[in-house]
Parts: structure tokens; C-alpha cells; sequence
């Protein structure tokens, strides 16, 4: 049978997307267990039900978007703050599998989620700007999405988001937080596919009290004032009292909003908390936040290149739990995906990809000879299988070589 949508809130099943082919009796359990409204089935995909009642409604395959009748019912209005907000969001349909495939193959689909994910963004932070709740069971399209891009390739959609621009930051490293905080929780292992999806909706609105803050300090292109940082420090328990008001938010979330800049060492804000008070998650979210901020253009500095952030980041003794941290690294890759490289060969490169066997042996793609100073046509090099024995020598700083805006120019090389 082919679950093709489920009814009802996102928060009242277990599985991360639908879409799929049901043949486990585990799942089939857990989806008779669970507190869903009901499901609708595509018969042109898998079994139809036989024999009994249905308890299950077919999709009609004659009309696109068929909901059951209870679906259609006009849901009531439950006050003036909420009734204006978007209740549904678009989502984009039937991508592709989640079959792995190269960073090549998915880069055109994680920009259309990326530019997707970005429109989706923009209008809830809108809203919440305005003070009105957020109804996060509307969030699980673009949480699939993500899941989805990353299942397929790890690095196409990060790196992509790592292209914003200063105007449009504070949308996009949230819909970056998510990616990596799903990635991250894949790289621990241990985790639910429900876990997995309340990390994407926790990275979502981790930093959706910013909405709260007042534009000349959000938006300040230069260092901020002692006066203004403390107003700035104010917005998790901004975020994290929106988010009480506000329908279908996981505790997890709850949690990351009002925790995300808490350090180890007890140094962090707003709660000062110490090592094992903070939660996994908000360790987690902690290190996923700083590495899009550092790796990103903000309004009063430049970004740092992804070699160059980890470094920084695994120096700050008593800011992030190390071991996180590892898994994080491993997670992205030592070497991650657009880093700058100087090849045994003579040759300047870029990271492509990653190989999971060996996190020091990515794919690169040489683009500039070093002894003639002059670019060459682009070669693709598995540094795990070549037989010339190249190897990356040193990770290089692209305005030493006078590449400005690397991450654009990376991009372009890479498409």
C-alpha cells in the first residue's frame, strides 16, 4: 500500500515524510496506532484495500489534490491574531527518491528547494514580525523537503544555503540550521525518524525571536553597541515565549530557541546553564547556529570559508561539547564541500564532494595550474581511487589568491 498524504496534525505520527511504500507490519502498527484522521492511498502505486471497510480513503487518480470530506470541512476560527496567518504553505511535489546520488546530480534540486525554503521562511518570519503565533504543523513540507535533499546528498542544499546574501540572512541560516541540525543527527545515530523531523522544526524557529528585535539592531551594519548587544541577547526568550503561544511546537524546539547560545563553560546566555544542563539538542543547535553564522555574509562582516570556521570553532575551548563537535565536523566533512585546496599536483581546486570511506581523500575539481598562474579546463580528481597519487597538501584562503566572493565563484565552477 502507498501512503500518499496522511490527515491530520504532522505531531500525531512517527514517520518523517509520506510518500512511501508500506510493507513494514511494524509500520503498519505504529500508523494504526498513531492519532491520525486518516490516510489517503495511491492505488496506482501499491494495493487497494480488499475485503472490508476501508479505513483508509483512495486518491482519486482523475483529481489532483482529492482530500477526504472531513479535510474539506471549513476549519473554524479560533481568534483574530491567528486567523490571518497562512495556515498551509506550498511544498514541492515529487522531487525525486531519496536514492543517494552525487552532489552533482542533486545540486539543481537543492536550489529549488533552497529558493523554495526561502519564500516559505520569509512569510513566517513576516508573521511572526507582526506578533502572530506560528502553527508549525504547517512547516512538515519543507522539513520533508530538506530530509529529503539531505537523504539524497549530504552537502548539495548546505552548500547552496551558505549563498545568501546579507539582506536575507536571518531567513535562510534558519532554514541552514535545520539542514545541518538533521545532518548532525543522522551523523550521532540513535534517533527516531520523529526526532529527526522535531530537529529540522527546532532549526526552523530557533531564531525566530529575532522578529522581535528592532530593525537598526538586527539589521546594523557594523559592530553593535554594549546597549544594543543586550538588547540582541534578548531575543531567544523573545522567540521561546511566541513559541509558548503558538500550536504543534515541539518541546525540542522550545528548548533550541531559548538555549541555542548557551556554552559549555557556563558563559552563554540567557541562562548561563553549564555542561550537562544544557540538553543534547541545544548543544547541537549551538554548534550548527555558530558554523552558518561564521560560514555566511552577515551586515558587519565578510564569511569565512567552511576549513576555516571548523578550525575556529574546535579552538574555542569550553564554547561547544567536543564531541558533538566531532560528529559535526564528520558530518560536513573535514574538508567540506566548496573549501579551497592546494593539490600535490601543483594545482588549485575545490572540494566537490565528499567520500564517507575517508574524510581527508574528498572529490575535487582542479581549476587553476599554480606553476603557469593560469586556469586550466576543469578536471575532476577522486583523491580516494586516483592512481596518480595526488593529494590535498593544504587548505587555502581564496583571498590569497585573489578570489573574492568564493563562495559565488565556487558555485558557478560547480554547476
Amino acid at each position: 500500500m502507498f501512503i500518499q498524504s496522511m490527515e491530520g496534525s504532522w505531531f500525531s505520527h512517527p514517520f518523517l515524510k509520506a510518500g512511501f511504500l508500506l510493507t513494514d507490519p511494524a509500520d503498519v502498527e505504529a500508523l494504526l496506532s498513531s492519532k491520525i484522521d486518516g490516510v489517503l492511498i495511491d492505488t496506482e502505486k501499491g494495493l487497494d484495500i480488499e475485503g472490508q471497510k476501508p479505513r483508509v480513503m483512495p486518491i482519486d487518480a482523475t483529481s489532483e489534490g482529492a482530500k477526504p470530506a472531513a479535510a474539506q470541512r471549513a476549519v473554524p476560527a479560533e481568534s483574530a491574531e491567528s486567523a490571518t496567518a497562512p495556515q498551509t504553505l506550498p511544498t514541492i511535489t515529487a522531487l525525486a527518491s531519496d536514492a543517494p546520488c552525487s552532489m552533482a546530480e542533486e545540486f539543481g534540486r537543492a536550489n529549488i528547494i533552497a529558493d523554495h525554503a526561502k519564500r516559505v521562511m520569509t512569510e513566517l518570519y513576516d508573521q511572526a514580525r507582526l506578533g502572530r503565533i506560528v502553527n508549525a504543523d504547517t512547516l512538515v513540507p519543507l522539513v520533508e523537503d530538506i530530509a529529503g535533499s539531505l537523504a539524497r546528498n549530504r552537502s548539495a542544499l548546505t552548500s547552496i544555503l551558505r549563498l545568501k546574501t546579507k539582506d536575507e540572512y536571518t531567513y535562510v541560516h534558519s532554514v541552514a540550521v535545520s539542514a545541518l541540525m538533521i545532518n548532525l543527527g543522522r551523523e550521532i545515530g540513535g534517533f527516531d525518524p520523529a526526532m529527526l523531523r522535531d530537529m529540522g522544526v527546532a532549526g526552523l524557529l530557533h531564531d525566530v525571536g529575532k522578529m522581535a528585535m528592532p530593525e537598526a539592531v538586527l539589521g546594523k551594519p557594523g559592530e553593535l553597541t554594549n546597549a544594543e548587544y543586550s538588547i540582541m541577547k534578548t531575543h531567544p526568550e523573545r522567540g521561546h515565549a511566541l513559541l509558548r503561544r503558538s500550536r504543534d511546537v515541539p518541546g525540542m524546539a522550545l528548548d533550541v530557541c531559548l538555549h541555542h547560545h548557551e556554552r559549555v563553560n557556563g558563559t552563554g546566555y540567557p541562562g548561563r546553564l553549564k555542561g550537562g544542563r544544557i540538553t543534547l539538542f541545544s548543544r547541537m543547535g549551538a554548534i550548527c547556529d555558530v558554523y552558518d553564522a561564521l560560514t555566511s555574509n552577515r551586515p558587519y562582516k565578510t564569511a569565512w570559508g567552511a576549513n576555516q570556521a571548523l578550525k575556529t570553532m574546535f579552538s574555542w575551548r569550553g564554547h561547544f561539547d567536543t564531541d558533538i563537535l566531532t560528529a559535526f565536523i564528520r558530518s560536513v566533512g573535514i574538508y567540506p564541500v566548496g573549501t579551497l585546496v592546494k593539490l600535490r599536483s601543483g594545482h588549485l581546486a575545490f572540494v566537490l564532494d565528499i567520500n564517507d570511506a575517508d574524510l581527508t581523500k574528498p572529490i575535487v575539481r582542479a581549476f587553476f595550474s599554480i606553476a603557469h598562474g593560469a586556469p586550466i579546463p576543469p578536471q575532476d580528481i577522486n583523491l580516494l581511487t586516483n592512481a596518480e597519487g595526488d593529494a590535498i597538501v593544504s587548505s587555502e584562503d581564496p583571498d590569497a589568491w585573489d578570489l573574492g566572493d568564493w563562495e559565488k565563484r565556487w558555485s558557478a565552477l560547480a554547476a
